[in-house]
């Protein structure tokens, strides 16, 4: 497995950040052979975040052009300047994505349509 990080630079909306690349990044990158799953948050340093988990290298590349290119098409109102990005080959992979999902499901949480609990 293969991780790509795109750190943004601050100052923009996560709300709408959120909602375009949930409705528009998401089905694109989720095309690519070898995607396995994406994250988006905003840091404790007001910057956004992407996490990407691909199969090789070369589906990494594929989806970080593919972001470059989307980001710069869709959203250069909100982050108009390209991001730093880390790549490099997961080392260590733990997860609980089911029992996270039936968890949030019993509380009555919902997430948005784009949004999953798992890989």
């Amino acid at each position: 497995m293969y991780v790509v990080i795109r750190r943004y630079a601050a100052g923009a909306k996560a709300e709408e950040v959120a909602r375009r690349v949930g409705e528009g990044l998401v089905p694109v990158l989720r095309d690519l052979p070898g995607f396995r799953a994406y994250y988006a948050f905003v840091g404790e340093d007001g910057r956004p975040v992407s996490v990407s988990i691909v199969t090789s290298r070369s589906t990494a590349l594929a989806a970080n052009e593919r972001a470059r290119e989307w980001v710069v098409a869709n959203m250069a109102d909100l982050v108009p300047d390209p991001p730093e990005v880390v790549m490099g080959t997961m080392l260590v992979d733990a997860a609980t994505f089911g029992e996270e999902a039936a968890e949030k499901e019993q509380d009555g949480h919902s997430p948005a349509p784009w949004a999953d609990s798992g890989i």
